[in-house]
């Protein structure tokens, strides 16, 4: 599994109370300007929807913006939300552009409304994504461990033990036990919108689409806890004292070690097969470097857990790898991702004349 890919078992054990107060206020305003910065270049904001003109999600960001930052021209503001106060379609037509795009120059040119219609303008950077993927699963980490406190253990409870002593003790691992499962929902349920935003928005097939297709696998394939992921935390799998010692907050006051929870990790399990195969199926379709292998491996995914079912999905989908094969070769035939600069703007050819 890709290094940084799983979320480290330091964060399923992290303070959120310590983590809030350890920030400064100028970390805040960086945290905030990356989200800024994001929102520019790939046209998204931090819970993945479009940040584009003309949406009705952007609707009441556009108002306030236009009426803080041009608060000397009132009817210039209220252009700025009035084009979008249909708020009745909401869930339907959030992607949707309307139909009368004119603004006035003072509005259009306002730096929340700039912002907007300019968004978007790196979606086909591959890295670009890979840090947005990055910032999304440290701030689920922070998200989870803030919303979800872990229980205080009652007087005499030890961790990790077959049975516990008392009725209360029984009740508390329960209550630990659930306080850890939420933790990870909300952590995998965050970084995987993530992943489906960048394939959403055009990393899915941008240079270097491998790179995300490869890393979201094996993001789900670490939920089990094979690579040490959230799915398995415990004792023999993971150096919790090492956890501990290089974090002076939770040295203080060091936290219970998540207890088996079976229930769980075969419910994880079942997600994780079904997920898998959704990432599987689409990016065979792709044309990408890696293609022979990322298929190779679907195929023994496959087979590793029916081979009557394989058969049938691997007829289904090697049309559809084999297309995408032929696509990738004949690209290079043309070029290849050595030559190609793909993070400049496209330009005339060597000798041809303007204009023509």
């Amino acid at each position: 599994v890709d290094q940084g890919v799983a979320i480290p078992p330091s964060g399923l054990i992290a303070d959120g109370d310590a983590i809030r107060t350890r920030m400064s206020e100028r970390q805040r305003r960086y945290d905030a300007r990356l989200d800024e910065l994001f929102e520019i270049c790939l046209g998204v904001d931090r819970d993945g929807n479009p940040v584009l003109y003309g949406s009705d999600h952007s609707a009441d960001d556009q108002e306030n913006g236009a009426a803080q930052d041009d608060a000397d021209d009132a009817d210039d503001a209220d252009n700025a939300g009035g084009r979008n106060n249909n708020q009745s379609n909401h869930g339907n037509s959030r992607n949707e552009l309307k139909q009368n795009q004119t603004l006035p120059l003072p509005t259009a040119t306002n730096p929340s409304i700039a912002k907007t219609i300019l968004g978007g303008l790196a979606k086909h950077s591959t890295d670009l994504w890979l840090l947005y993927i990055r910032k999304q699963t440290r701030d689920a980490i922070r998200t989870a461990a803030a919303e979800t406190k872990i229980p205080v253990p009652p007087p005499g409870y030890v961790p990790g033990a077959m049975t516990q002593t008392s009725v209360i003790h029984s009740q508390y691992e329960e209550s630990l036990r659930l306080a850890y499962r939420e933790r990870r929902e909300k952590m995998r349920e965050k970084v995987t919108r993530a992943y489906e935003v960048a394939l959403e928005h055009g990393a899915g097939f941008a240079m270097n689409n491998h790179l995300i297709w490869k890393r979201y696998a094996n993001f789900v394939k670490s939920w089990t806890g094979t690579a040490g992921g959230v799915g398995d935390i415990t004792a023999e799998s993971v150096n919790y004292a090492a956890i501990i010692a290089s974090d002076p907050d939770l040295a203080s006051n060091p936290p219970p070690l998540p207890p088996v929870d079976p229930t769980f990790e075969h419910t994880s399990a079942q997600k994780q097969l079904n997920q898998l195969r959704f990432i599987y199926q689409r990016g065979v379709t792709h044309p990408m470097t890696g293609l022979d292998q990322f298929w190779q491996e679907y195929e023994a995914f496959e087979r590793a857990h029916s081979e009557s079912l394989a058969s049938v999905l691997i007829a289904e989908w090697l049309p559809k790898y084999q297309h995408a094969r032929s696509v990738y070769l004949e690209r290079n035939r043309v070029w290849t991702i050595h030559e190609l600069r793909g993070g400049r703007l496209a330009v005339p050819p060597v000798g041809c004349e303007t204009g023509v």
